[in-house]
């Protein structure tokens, strides 16, 4: 059932953006790229990277406490 509405919704994307041609598309990636440029947003960028970097290494030592000592699990 989920894989039949993800097949309806593909195929009426793709008409609707058919219809409208590469314009919109063009318009969206234009404002995306000049959002991403902005100082505030590369900061913002720069410390998600950084929470997510020290997520992924408190998770990997809470690993590597509960295997053996030969099944360590490196970043």
């Amino acid at each position: 059932m989920k894989k039949m509405a993800f097949l309806m919704g593909l195929g009426i994307g793709f008409v609707l953006g058919s219809k409208a041609g590469r314009g919109p598309y063009e318009e969206l990636e234009h404002k995306v790229r000049s959002l991403r440029q902005r100082p505030e947003v590369e900061d913002a960028v720069v410390r998600a990277k950084g929470v997510a970097n020290d997520q992924v290494t408190g998770v990997v030592d809470k690993v590597n406490e509960k295997l053996p000592s030969t099944g360590q699990v490196a970043v």
